[in-house]
């Protein structure tokens, strides 16, 4: 299934009918404030799926947009329920799936609940960096990153510059880690 970026997969409410796996680009998972703001829940990117939540639920409950042009791989509803019945392996392996999401998803209430946006970008690094450096490599935006720290783009961006001034972080482009 090929989406241009901003294309509606499926809105708050309407009948679940698959769980999709993101072969490239990006799909926000997204609800509305009162004031009609957007919420990102997730953003499903290359190699994740989404939609599993409302497996088994009649209902999909948020809405999935594009963030950029994107290739998905659709599974239908019923097929997936049958299949974690039918084969223990799969369901195990589902399982562990679900496991690491639900992991990552206590990291970021863990890291959203932190006061300060230094504390913040320390937290994602220890959590989601690799080796001793924690050394990451962004995905998306700036903009995009601070999305997901709860912080407006400026914040992150001055942030960002005093923790390199003064010798926490080094970035490189798209490369972010902690200093030696």
């Amino acid at each position: 299934m090929s989406c241009a970026a901003g294309a509606n997969i499926f809105r708050t409410g309407s009948p679940t009918h698959s769980v999709f796996f993101v072969q490239t680009g990006a799909v926000r998972l997204l609800r509305f404030g009162r004031a009609g703001e957007e919420v990102v829940l997730h953003e499903a990117r290359a190699g994740e799926f989404f939609a599993e939540a409302s497996l088994d639920s009649p209902r999909y409950h948020c809405d999935a947009v594009a963030s950029e042009p994107s290739e998905l791989l659709q599974v239908p509803a019923a097929a997936l329920r049958d299949l974690l019945e039918v084969d223990g392996d799969f369901a195990r392996q589902w399982a562990a799936l679900l496991a690491r999401q639900l992991r990552d998803v206590r990291s970021r209430v863990e890291r959203l609940s932190l006061k300060g946006a230094a504390e913040r970008v320390r937290h994602l690094l220890a959590c989601e960096g690799r080796g001793p450096r924690c050394e990451m490599v962004l995905e998306g935006t700036l903009k995009d990153l601070a999305r997901d720290l709860g912080l407006t783009h400026e914040t992150l961006y001055r942030t960002l510059a005093a923790m390199e001034r003064d010798g926490v972080i080094e970035r490189h482009e798209k490369v972010l880690r902690l200093a030696k």
